[in-house]
């Protein structure tokens, strides 16, 4: 979200590259993404984070049910029993979860944060 955020103004975009070339998938927001883009409005003015809650209209956001926080509990437990989970970010696997529930692949720079969660598809650019 914020390559997107950053990259806005710019007539080439590796990110927005990728939503263009995958036009069939559902690219959503999870509440944890859209909560930490506000955030980062907030902290400049009250401009930037009306900027940034008109910016992310163009996107559905996912809530979190009671199926996300299963499979948030599922991905933690697993890559724990693996012992994988050492210097995982728990927004990032709220944000994996999120997308295993609505089949959704994430797109992102910082793969490695993804690695390991089993079905979770991930693009990259």
């Amino acid at each position: 979200m914020i390559h997107l955020w950053r990259e806005r103004r710019k007539p080439e975009s590796a990110a927005r590259d990728v939503l263009e070339r995958h036009p069939d998938e559902k690219f959503a927001l999870s509440a944890l993404v859209v909560g930490e883009f506000l955030e980062g409005g907030a902290s400049v003015s009250a401009t930037r984070l009306a900027e940034s809650r008109s910016f992310i209209t163009r996107y559905h956001f996912l809530e979190v049910d009671q199926e996300t926080a299963e499979r948030y509990a599922r991905i933690v437990s697993g890559l724990r029993a693996s012992g994988e989970d050492r210097g995982r970010s728990k927004p990032d696997m709220w944000i994996a979860a999120a997308a295993l529930r609505h089949s959704s692949p994430i797109l992102t720079k910082n793969t490695k944060h993804f690695q390991g969660i089993p079905d979770l598809d991930v693009l990259t650019f």
